[in-house]
């Protein structure tokens, strides 16, 4: 419910603020990453390993409203 409520007063923000707002929040996330994900040939490696398998069928991509629905799941 927190998060529910910090996100309702951070939508009545400025675009500017809310800019900053994710930029610092973003920062936090980022320090949380495996260590693994700090190396950009790591993370490029990843990304055309699960676009390949999307490619050939074996994954399936998320829709827009799944993957919305999947946020405010975590923030729920």
């Amino acid at each position: 419910m927190v998060a529910q409520e910090l996100f309702a007063q951070a939508a009545r923000l400025s675009s500017e603020e809310r800019r900053f707002l994710a930029e610092i929040i973003w920062e936090t996330v980022d320090a949380d990453l495996p260590a693994q994900w700090e190396n950009d040939a790591t993370i490029s490696a990843e990304v055309e390993r699960r676009f390949e398998a999307f490619k050939a069928g074996q994954s399936r991509g998320l829709s827009h409203d799944e993957v919305f629905a999947a946020a405010r799941t975590l923030v729920a």
